[in-house]
């Protein structure tokens, strides 16, 4: 069984206004700032995206300060809290065998599926026959209007991330943005295979690369290095000199346990404890051409009536017997 997971992305929102009142639960008609931008059958979200108090509703009608739904509210809604235009209710997840294949509506699996926006990670799909070597695409669809849109468009996937050591949910948590529906998960997955890129460099000395598994103390380091990178470079020292401090310290702190790993101080083990597999061979490069100006530090030991006597890197004066 696969487990996909489908992040809501920005370009399906519109417009917003806020609760004027408070709404108990059981509310179809609702009381707003403005409704102007919104039309009778539009989808809304009522509450923060990502939030538990969050749910869609259609619009059945409009006055100029209330918003009146087809289905009453199930949660309690305090006052200002937003409200949100969603072109689409519903996501279509299709399969393909391959990346550049035909893909196959998942009628068979449930699809589709009401959009959670009550989950900040986005709306999770199982598909209880696909392979791990399956590949996935997600749409958006209007139950009322039956509008979808491009498949062309989605993005191809596999299921679960299971071709990064980390998933885009976990970098936006661990930069802070987990509740912020505005950073796109393009532009992590920019930054996350920025990172696993350093890492699998950083480790390939000592393991073979791509990692068989991934350890729980490699996917935090790429972890942090994703959301380091992000920070830095998204919200530089131009934008917020604290948030940039806060990605370089993340950044800084990958850096030290990649280091950790290189020197052997940490192993990289599998889900069994087992150490992952090793490189059995070490490559190294270097010069014969030799710069006295650049290497010539003195000798470091000097043969003297047997006995050794210890140089002065520095100078090459021997001073000291031993």
């Amino acid at each position: 069984m696969n487990v996909l997971v489908a992040p809501l992305e920005n370009i399906v929102l519109g417009e917003k206004t806020t609760f004027s009142a408070e709404e108990a639960v059981g509310e179809t008609t609702l009381s707003v700032t403005n409704s102007q931008g919104f039309s009778v059958n539009d989808f809304i979200i009522l509450g923060h995206i990502g939030s538990e108090t969050a749910e869609i509703r259609r619009i059945e009608s409009i006055t100029s300060t209330t918003i009146t739904v087809t289905t009453a509210t199930s949660i309690l809604h305090a006052e200002e809290e937003p409200i949100r235009l969603i072109r689409y209710d519903q996501r279509k997840f299709y399969r393909s065998t391959s990346e550049a294949g035909t893909y196959t509506h998942l009628s068979a699996e449930g699809s589709p599926v009401d959009i959670d926006v009550d989950k900040p990670e986005g709306t999770e799909f199982e598909d209880s026959s696909g392979a791990s070597s399956s590949w996935y695409k997600a749409t958006y669809y209007n139950s009322y209007s039956g509008d979808e849109s491009d498949i062309d468009n989605a993005v191809a996937v596999k299921a679960g991330d299971v071709e990064h050591y980390t998933s885009i949910y976990k970098i936006k948590d661990e930069a802070g943005f987990k509740d912020n529906s505005y950073i796109s998960s393009e532009l992590i997955d920019r930054y996350r295979t920025e990172a696993e890129a350093i890492a699998e460099s950083t480790v390939a000395i000592v393991y073979q690369v791509p990692l068989a598994s991934t350890p729980r103390i490699f996917q935090h380091i790429v972890t942090l290095l994703s959301a380091g990178l992000l920070l830095s470079k998204e919200y530089g020292l131009e934008s917020d000199v604290e948030i940039s401090k806060t990605g370089q310290r993340k950044i800084e702190r990958a850096e030290e346990l990649l280091e950790k790993i290189k020197s052997g101080e940490v192993l990289l083990l599998s889900a069994s404890n087992a150490e992952l597999s090793r490189q059995t061979t070490n490559l190294a490069s270097c010069s014969n051409a030799y710069d006295s100006s650049k290497y010539n530090k003195g000798e470091l030991f000097s043969l003297k009536d047997e006995l050794f006597r210890m140089a002065n890197p520095e100078t090459g004066d021997g001073s000291t017997d031993k």
